[in-house]
């Protein structure tokens, strides 16, 4: 912990970072608090305001606040991206594991199977999940985990190799410890520094596939809020109201540069030639 923390003093961008990720981690669990209005609440009387005192981020073509659907589908996006990759990387660990601990014929299989499906274009699996099941919350988070589960097994399986010719991990085998045993005590923790930046980089692109398929109608369903879908509504009205799409498009940005930023950071505190360069 105390590498971390002279890391963050060193480098501010990452302490900044860490700091709006708690904001948007606030909104996620709060959004009631921030949002001054009803995100789905329809005003006749307000269709297409510009930004104002008001309405900071403006209103939309029903009159709803912008800013208080923003606030909303920050806690959507937040949702669907960390969910489907904790769900990719269970599953994914598990195979990438598996496939590099005993490799042989089970690797083979494995990762034949795994570019099969690196084979087919992120997008259009994603299209062919969602259209056999239907677009809803729970198929969107199914379809981003499929596009990164072989992602993070592909990974979790090339440090697995290289930790199972460690001989710490041939001295354990030789004292007839079960491989259960020598996964659990010496693979994963040797695996889970990688793991969590894997992790973190994965959810910024994860955020920008659910942003993907919400702009094509793919996602939430309407009328939970989500920062693709307002974005897809907005383009109709760009050359008079772009802020209905400018605003949710911007906080799309920070948030994947900001869990790119601290995707960084773990990787320099879990990285031993990089801490020494750090601090």
């Amino acid at each position: 912990m105390e590498v971390q923390m002279r890391i963050l003093i060193n480098k501010p961008i990452y302490f900044i970072s860490v700091l709006i990720l708690l904001f948007f981690i606030f909104i996620f669990l709060n959004p009631g608090i921030i949002a001054p209005y009803n995100p789905l609440q329809m005003n006749p009387q307000s269709i297409l305001q510009s930004p104002s005192f008001q309405h900071i981020f403006g209103t939309d073509e029903f009159g709803r606040d912008i800013f208080s659907r923003c606030v909303y589908g920050i806690r959507t996006s937040l949702f669907v991206s960390f969910t489907s990759i904790a769900i990719a990387s269970i599953v994914g660990t598990i195979i990438g594991i598996v496939s590099g601990y005993y490799g042989g014929l089970i690797d083979m299989v494995i990762m034949r199977l795994v570019d099969a499906l690196f084979a087919l274009p992120s997008l259009i699996l994603a299209l062919f999940v969602i259209s056999l099941f239907g677009a809803s919350t729970i198929n969107e988070i199914l379809a981003i985990s499929i596009i990164y589960t072989p992602i993070i097994a592909r990974m979790i399986r090339s440090v697995t190799l290289s930790i199972k010719s460690n001989l710490y991990v041939e001295a354990s085998k030789a004292l007839g410890t079960n491989d259960v045993d020598v996964i659990f005590r010496h693979a994963f923790p040797n695996i889970f520094p990688t793991w969590i930046v894997i992790f973190t980089l994965n959810v910024s692109t994860a955020i920008l596939a659910d942003a993907s398929l919400s702009f094509l109608g793919l996602g939430t369903p309407p009328p939970t809020p989500t920062l693709g879908g307002m974005i897809s509504s907005g383009t109709s009205f760009l050359p008079f109201a772009w802020w209905i799409s400018v605003f949710p498009g911007i906080i799309i940005a920070i948030i994947v540069i900001v869990i790119n930023v601290i995707g960084d950071f773990l990787d320099e505190s879990f990285n031993p030639k990089k801490i020494k360069q750090s601090i």
